[in-house]
């Protein structure tokens, strides 16, 4: 890391074997113990003699066995599941740092070259651009930060103040500004949003949506630009908004983690340079959830893009909404 901080990485394979080679022992020792008992039922009668056999201790103590078995085993999932936790928020933290520090280090270095007095204009103006660029990107883990951190303070449920918004022209308006803020990747993005449909939206937090979903895009895009198709459907009184890439893909097991607090596909996160922080689809997820819709993600796995769809409740038209009087008639 460029701050020079280590963050410790805690691995579970050792536990987890530990835990398997206990939980077998432990199996195994009450087999063997019931199976010797019924082995040697009438052996322990003659010992007993006229006494009574309680098979009611032994059916005891097997289920107390059991019991202590399930758990432990209940109690180790916790203890491997709180693990795991502190482990994303450790690599939460290591790439926050990172993706601040690499900013504002570009920011401070473009700064400092534009005091010279003799720069050219034209370099004047490419270093102003990098400057607003990186600006973007640090607005963009700001917000997404607050946004996780606003979702703690109200239990995971985002306030939002929603309006009438025409989704197409919003749309055409979001786009006309990412394809200013990614032109240094080489980002094509094309729109394909031919109905005039109307939704519900809070369109600052909606914004934040759509730049988390691009900038994945730009991140995962391989050796290739990245291109991102952005399509619009209206379907059984719903509007779906379709964000597809065709960037490294994502593996099928990862997908129903996506969304998770934290998560991230650590194979893809070494390959990159730029690691993402594990939170920018789980405030896709939480915003669009606010907006009383839905989103999902497709792929069909390394090298094949992804695709996600987000589903928003669409605006009946002012014409098919009855009145009182008509619905009473």
């Amino acid at each position: 890391m460029k701050d020079g901080r280590r963050y410790p990485q805690i691995s579970l394979k050792g536990p987890v074997i530990l835990f398997v080679i206990v939980l077998v022992l432990m199996l195994t020792l009450a087999v063997l113990w019931s199976a010797v008992l019924v082995h040697d039922y009438q052996l322990l009668r003659n010992v007993a003699g006229e006494a009574p056999f309680h098979w009611s201790f032994i059916a005891l103590g097997s289920t107390l066995f059991l019991t202590i078995i399930v758990l432990s085993s209940i109690l180790s999932a916790q203890l491997f599941a709180q693990i795991r936790w502190r482990q994303r928020q450790s690599n939460f933290i290591s790439s926050v740092s990172h993706e601040l520090n690499s900013p504002l280090s570009s920011i401070k270095l473009f700064a400092q070259t534009l005091r010279k007095p003799d720069l050219a204009l034209e370099d004047r103006l490419r270093f102003v651009s990098k400057i607003v660029t990186d600006v973007d990107r640090l607005h963009r883990l700001i917000g997404n930060i607050l946004r996780a951190a606003e979702m703690d303070y109200h239990g995971d449920e985002l306030q939002v103040v929603t309006q009438r918004v025409e989704i197409s022209d919003y749309l055409r308006r979001a786009v006309a500004d990412a394809r200013e803020v990614y032109v240094e990747s080489g980002l094509t993005l094309e729109l394909d949003a031919p109905t005039e449909e109307t939704v519900h939206l809070d369109p600052l937090m909606f914004r934040q949506v759509l730049d988390n979903l691009l900038d994945n895009a730009v991140r995962y895009a391989g050796d290739d630009p990245p291109h991102v198709d952005i399509r619009v459907r209206r379907l059984d009184g719903h509007v779906d908004v379709r964000v597809r890439d065709r960037g490294v893909g994502i593996p099928s097991e990862a997908l129903p983690h996506l969304f998770d607090r934290f998560y991230r596909i650590e194979e893809m996160s070494k390959s990159r340079r730029r690691k993402g922080t594990g939170i920018g689809l789980y405030v896709v997820r939480s915003i669009i959830h606010a907006h009383g819709g839905k989103v999902t993600v497709a792929s069909d796995g390394p090298d094949c893009g992804a695709t996600f769809t987000v589903r928003l409740p669409a605006v009946l038209p002012a014409a098919s909404v009855k009145s009182p009087s008509e619905r009473a008639a």
